[in-house]
């Protein structure tokens, strides 16, 4: 039997092997082994795989119409397919406006927004304080019918300044009853009027007594010259502050235009006043409006104060504090300033509307003081009068105030008026702090100890002689009005 009979299977393994071996060997020659083979041949690179690659390819047909962008290419959006059903969404931004509580220095002052209505045809929505009302989003239909937040928001900006033209015209100065009224508007010379304080232009309504007082001691020249630096100082400094805004008009005041800067001198400013000394006519409704000056002189108080011990008991008493000191930095002030720049819009006429009431306020602080220690009204002209000076780039406006018996007016009388830059030397003026000081010091000595119905908690009457006898009636009703604050 041959070698290939005796061995059946490895005969069919051999055939079944040499359609694939690689090297042509027969059965003689046996197949390495498997790690000392190699490799098989690469196959031939069918012609469909990358000739098609390598040959020039034909020119394609471009098409005249570019091809339509798949309907995958974009992110889809969400689109709401029924928006009126949800009120929420679709007016978040009216709810949160709606919502949210305003500033109240941001809000114009009064508004009245009407709204159409239909039952009513058209409603009027107004508020009594200082902000407008805000558009109604409670429709319950949004969708239909609804106002643009676009047209509402000019509606209620055109009615805004339609309220603010309507201020300053020829109606109310007030927004209520028993409001106080404003210092610039084109009617308060009628309410200072019908609060009896009145504005005398020429100087003719001074007194004999006072004019002698302001002759020989207000408006009496120096005997020492200014010099030609303080004059020139002056004069420059009213040019440069011409174009400027009204806290520039300040550098006026320690030049020798205004040499109010002094160590015994107590300033203070921009501080609003206690009302407790303002003239108020029982037959008029509308009050003057708050003092409130931008510079204010008087006597020292706290440390450097120059009252004796007595005399601050008097001043800092519960019943009198308010009158002796209206304001900080000073009691008794005596003297006030009103600056104003033009450039702004300041007027002078302005100025003398703002120093007529706390002018008045300087001359009552006096008469109560002089009635609480002699227990009288007939008090001289020249203990009670005070000053004040509207001042602009170009020019400073003296007043004197002084209370009229006979007449029962405040007046505010025309003292003198000078240029900035012509009549600095004559605007160089003494305050007389010495000889009024000295009136003020008698008349709080009689006020210590204190009067026995300084004891009660009731405030002192201002414009009227105080009645002890009617203190006790009359204390618990005018308990309330201790507790007021400045008002504004």
């Amino acid at each position: 039997m041959s070698p290939q009979g005796e061995y059946p299977e490895l005969e069919r393994l051999r055939k079944r092997s040499l359609p694939h071996s690689f090297d042509g060997c027969d059965s003689e020659n046996p197949r390495p082994p498997k790690r000392h083979q190699q490799l098989p041949p690469t196959p031939s690179t069918p012609s469909h795989s990358l000739d098609r690659f390598f040959r020039p390819s034909p020119p394609e047909d471009v098409p005249l119409k570019p091809p339509e962008p798949s309907q995958f290419s974009k992110k889809r959006r969400f689109e709401d397919d029924n928006p009126a059903p949800n009120p929420q969404n679709k007016r978040r931004v009216e709810d949160w406006l709606r919502s949210t509580r305003p500033r109240r220095k941001s809000c114009p002052a009064r508004l009245e927004l009407k709204v159409p209505d239909s039952d009513k045809g058209q409603r009027t929505l107004a508020r009594s304080d200082s902000c407008p009302p805000r558009p109604q989003t409670s429709d319950p239909d949004p969708g239909n019918g609804q106002r643009p937040l676009l047209e509402v928001l000019q509606e209620m900006s055109q009615s805004q300044q339609q309220s603010q033209k309507q201020s300053c015209g020829a109606g109310s100065i007030t927004s209520g009853r028993n409001a106080r009224s404003v210092t610039y508007h084109p009617d308060y010379r009628s309410t200072l009027r019908n609060n009896r304080i009145h504005i005398d232009h020429t100087g003719k309504k001074i007194p004999p007594e006072l004019r002698e007082v302001l002759d020989s001691s207000i408006l009496k020249q120096q005997s020492e010259p200014l010099t030609a630096e303080a004059i020139a100082e002056a004069v420059q400094t009213a040019i440069e502050i011409a174009d400027s805004p009204e806290n520039n008009i300040y550098d006026l005041n320690g030049t020798a235009m205004l040499p109010i800067k002094r160590s015994d001198v107590g300033r203070g400013g921009n501080t609003p006043w206690y009302t407790d000394t303002l003239p108020k006519s029982d037959a008029y409704d509308t009050p003057l409006a708050q003092p409130k000056p931008d510079v204010h002189c008087g006597y020292l108080t706290g440390q450097r104060s120059t009252w004796t011990i007595e005399e601050n008991a008097v001043i800092d008493h519960q019943r009198a504090k308010k009158i002796t000191q209206p304001a900080r930095g000073n009691s008794f002030p005596f003297f006030v300033f009103e600056m104003k720049s033009e450039a702004m819009g300041g007027t002078l006429w302005h100025a003398e509307n703002q120093a007529a009431g706390s002018g008045a306020c300087c001359v009552n602080a006096m008469r109560w003081l002089y009635r609480e220690a002699y227990s009288t009204n007939d008090q001289p002209v020249v203990e009670s009068m005070a000053f004040s000076a509207c001042v602009t780039h170009r020019e400073v406006v003296f007043h004197v105030h002084h209370y009229s018996t006979a007449d029962n007016l405040y007046y505010m009388s025309l003292l003198e008026a000078f240029q900035t830059v012509r009549q600095v030397e004559e605007c160089n003026n003494v305050h007389a702090l010495g000889s009024r000081q000295e009136k003020t010091r008698e008349q709080l000595k009689l006020l210590h100890p204190f009067p026995a119905h300084w004891k009660k908690t009731r405030l002192a009457s201002v414009m009227a002689p105080q009645n002890p006898a009617t203190d006790e009636d009359d204390t618990a009703n005018d308990d309330a009005s201790n507790k007021s604050q400045r008002t504004e």
